[in-house]
């Protein structure tokens, strides 16, 4: 698999459930076939020739699918393809997910959809070396968590599985927009590429490009199960490809970039295992012997501090890649500095100095990434009293953290916001992963600002963020 799809020896199949007697229609869905058929046969991606690409409208019975998927997974021998978009449900008796078909009903849906053991039987069977199947539909991702157990197709060697939503989670087909809101970030980044990367995107690139537009949207997350790689693979042409001006000598930089992004997202998956383990641990700390127990909390809290590192690492792969983009709205920025003090329960640490209200329009979640960033950094790295200013201006406003402390050194002033940099040397082992400041840094100007750091004549530094009224 080190080439794209052969499409003579590759085959898709496109099923879009539009229309429903007892369910609410989906009109989106007739556009998200229609596009993806259209991207697919193009010469922009693999050229497949119409008969290889089976589309399969509003179909009445489950039969229909089950024969259409089948055919295209006898006759596959590189890439197979299944890609459904409609109303997801699920069995009431068995927690199964259903496909819905014109006269599903939510409540009785094993003779009327199509149970996902029939998507699984052709992809097992079939010779395929690349088996991807693509649901857009309420609680899709059922097939890759937990619920999952004993649907077999996440262990099936050379597939790949992307889902709209989570296990217990809706999709969404935002009205009045010509494609659901999943679909319509696959298509885009099909049609635009994805800047940053090579000639080719994997379906790893891809998931990672629609994770971050669909999270700053605010809009329901994708999830996805590789299994064999099969995700690093090359899927489609990037039509946002810039060859380099020197494609054998990389920048010591770029370099490191790539391989931090490659790396957070390899360890992705076992740590969300981990993660799902060290829960069920912490629950059970206090019941457990005393020696036993600490190892555990150990554990635990290495574990979230894992998932929070790999977690940044992928959200600066997402800005180095120039796929992140902020999610602007109406917000009071004295309310989002409150409520940042509430929730780290900093109040008794922290003065805020500002005026009643001041509106702008930005990204609340980027914002609260920053401060949070900022004002554990002086508490952990300065002293207190610690005081967080805000400070309206003509065109921009600031908010300045400022603690008591000994200060930046400074010949460390120019690195602070630098990757993996800590200016206390004196404290190896901090709980800092010296990415904190950098990933501030990123999100302000991601907003169209900035962060400088000084030190104050009277002691102490002082990190000035600054944001427009409008991102």
């Amino acid at each position: 698999m080190t080439g794209l799809p052969d499409p003579d020896r590759s085959r898709v199949v496109l099923v879009g459930a539009s229309r429903f007697a007892q369910l609410a229609d989906l009109p989106a869905v007739s556009a998200n076939v229609a596009a993806l058929r259209d991207k697919f046969t193009s010469e922009d991606v693999w050229a497949l020739p119409p008969t290889h690409c089976t589309v399969v409208s509003d179909p009445r019975e489950p039969r229909l699918v089950s024969q259409a998927l089948k055919r295209a997974a006898r006759e596959a021998t590189d890439t197979l393809v299944f890609y459904y978009a409609g109303h997801g449900l699920i069995d009431p008796g068995t927690g199964e997910l259903y496909l819905a078909l014109y006269d599903s009903h939510a409540h009785e849906v094993y003779d009327s959809a199509v149970p996902y053991q029939w998507i699984r039987r052709p992809f097992e069977a079939s010779r395929a070396a690349r088996r991807i199947v693509v649901l857009d539909c309420c609680y899709s991702g059922r097939v890759l968590g937990a619920m999952s157990e004993g649907l077999g197709l996440a262990e099936i060697d050379g597939t790949y599985l992307l889902a709209a939503a989570a296990e217990n989670a809706l999709a969404l087909a935002p009205p009045g927009e010509l494609h659901t809101a999943f679909t319509g970030e696959l298509v885009g980044i099909l049609h635009r590429g994805i800047p940053g990367a090579d000639r080719s995107l994997t379906l790893n690139e891809i998931y990672e490009g629609m994770r971050s537009s669909l999270r700053a949207a605010e809009r329901p997350e994708p999830q996805c199960r590789d299994r064999n790689s099969l995700g690093t693979a090359p899927f489609v042409p990037n039509p946002a490809y810039q060859p380099r001006a020197d494609p054998v000598r990389h920048s010591p930089e770029s370099v490191m970039r790539r391989f931090t992004a490659d790396l957070s997202h390899e360890m992705r998956t076992p740590l969300t295992a981990l993660s799902a383990v060290a829960d069920l641990l912490d629950e059970e700390i206090d019941r457990l012997e005393p020696r036993i127990a600490r190892p555990v909390r150990l554990l635990v809290t290495e574990t979230r501090r894992l998932n929070d590192l790999v977690d940044t690492l992928l959200e600066l792969s997402r800005i180095d890649a120039g796929v992140a983009a902020p999610a602007a709205e109406e917000v009071d920025v004295v309310e989002q500095v409150a409520a940042c003090l509430d929730v780290h329960e900093w109040r008794s640490s922290v003065t805020l100095d500002a005026p009643r209200t001041l509106r702008a329009r930005l990204d609340p979640r980027r914002l609260d990434v920053i401060l949070g960033n900022l004002i554990g950094n002086a508490l952990g790295h300065g002293a207190t009293p610690v005081t967080v200013g805000v400070l309206p201006r003509p065109t921009d406003f600031l908010v300045e953290v400022r603690d008591s402390g000994g200060g930046v050194p400074e010949e460390a002033l120019s690195y602070v916001f630098n990757r993996f940099f800590k200016a206390d040397s004196r404290r190896p082992r901090s709980h800092g992963s010296g990415l904190g400041l950098s990933i501030a840094r990123e999100n302000a100007r991601l907003m169209g600002g900035d962060i400088e750091a000084a030190n104050q004549a009277e002691g102490g530094a002082v990190f000035s963020l600054r944001l427009p009224y409008r991102a």
